[in-house]
């Protein structure tokens, strides 16, 4: 071949390399309508950036990398988006859910320790949510009832110890509680679920074994059409500290029938299952794996040298999606949709329209059915959980370490039993 068509046919090849690292748009810009960078709208889903780009990989879990952290040397506008309370995935359906008039506000300052399980009560107009300290049995309620909400603290009869999912149904708080404690007063305590009458602050034992055994750490749960309780079990509680009994079960999901009182084993292929949500329509079970946060425990290995949360981000980090059986009886089809762009997924719930909500990290991710995100609130604390409430059900309040938050979106949540 003549040398100058060699060297033409080598330039056609080279030169999609060479733009390969050229981004001709700002991965951060303006959407029309609203301030920035309050706002910011992420191009094409901040795919493509320059070639010299880096973020590292997380081992420590006192200093999580988010996505904030990434070095973007060649694309000053990357810095903005540390300074965002939206950010704007998807161009359309994202400005739909942000809405005209998006709200976000720090509503508590409260202790750093984990916090969990909210639930809106309608007939009091309440979000009930969990403190999981060390010992710690009181629940927190934020009353929704006068000019501005006020929050407490409220002590079932008997106490329920660390809950960290919680679901309203037919006038009762069924919580999900994972502390398991034989000296503590008032007990002892073991992980299962519970319900509460929010006006007499009674509760009462639904389920707290899987045939003799001990489950783990019932941490987050839904409940389907038919009233059957669906709550994951895994290892947390122990290197949380709030359970001091050794694993007997493997990690699983499972599904609790009230009306027989029947406990089935529905997913058992999750390293850490944690947060638990079934679409509107019930065809489908969310489920998230959060493996990146806890190490495996050894039975034989005394409570003292137990390991505490970890975090390694190369582990699990997923919400999986499954189709239940036409019957409700089992799982089948699982499928990861997402893998969290900060620390774990923890939290779901899914909103009247089917879009899929979770907490991570600093902030919350909304995503559609097929885990594409449309629009992320980003926080300034570590947000675990969140719940729809208010009287139209259109408030998001967000619970974790540190603070308790409110958002108000074009977005609502399912109607309630």
């Amino acid at each position: 071949m003549h040398l100058s068509l060699r060297l033409a046919s080598l330039a056609l090849c080279i030169a999609p390399l060479a733009s390969a690292g050229n981004v001709s748009n700002p991965l951060v810009q303006a959407c029309t309508g609203y301030s920035f960078p309050r706002v910011a709208c992420m191009y094409r889903y901040g795919s493509k950036m320059p070639l010299d780009f880096y973020r590292k990989a997380s081992l420590d879990i006192s200093n999580v990398d988010t996505y904030a952290s990434t070095e973007v040397a060649n694309d000053a506008s990357f810095k903005q988006v540390g300074n965002a309370t939206f950010l704007v995935w998807d161009p359309k359906r994202g400005i739909e859910v942000l809405g005209s008039d998006p709200a976000y506000d720090i509503v508590f300052s409260i202790s750093t320790g984990g916090h969990e399980a909210p639930v809106y009560v309608p007939d009091t107009n309440e979000v009930w949510f969990s403190e999981l300290g060390k010992g710690e049995l009181h629940q927190q309620v934020i009353s929704l009832n006068g000019d501005s909400p006020t929050l407490s603290e409220v002590l079932t009869d008997p106490p329920i110890y660390a809950p960290s999912g919680a679901r309203y149904r037919n006038g009762k708080i069924y919580f999900s509680a994972g502390g398991g404690n034989s000296t503590l007063e008032g007990g002892p305590y073991h992980p299962g679920i519970y319900s509460v009458d929010p006006k007499t602050r009674k509760a009462t034992i639904e389920v707290n074994n899987y045939f003799g055994w001990y489950f783990n750490q019932a941490n987050d749960m839904d409940i389907d059409q038919h009233g059957r309780i669906w709550f994951s079990d895994p290892f947390l509680a122990r290197n949380h500290g709030t359970s001091t009994m050794a694993p007997q079960i493997q990690a699983s999901v499972y599904r609790y029938d009230p009306e027989t009182g029947a406990v089935n084993i529905v997913d058992d292929t999750l390293h850490c299952p944690n947060g638990v949500a079934f679409s509107p329509d019930y065809k489908t079970l969310y489920l998230t794996d959060t493996d990146a946060g806890v190490p495996m425990i050894d039975p034989r290995v005394p409570l003292s040298e137990v390991p505490s949360i970890q975090y390694n981000s190369t582990n699990r980090r997923t919400v999986y999606a499954f189709d239940v059986s036409e019957d409700g009886t089992y799982l089948k089809n699982r499928r990861p949709i997402y893998t969290a762009k900060d620390f774990v997924p923890d939290g779901l719930k899914v909103a009247s329209n089917g879009y899929v909500v979770t907490g991570a990290g600093h902030g919350v991710d909304i995503l559609d059915p097929t885990g594409t995100p449309l629009l992320t609130i980003q926080t300034n604390f570590t947000a675990v959980n969140m719940a729809f409430g208010g009287k139209n059900l259109d408030e998001l309040w967000i619970v974790g370490h540190g603070a308790v938050a409110r958002a108000k979106l074009n977005l609502t949540g399912p109607a309630l039993s």
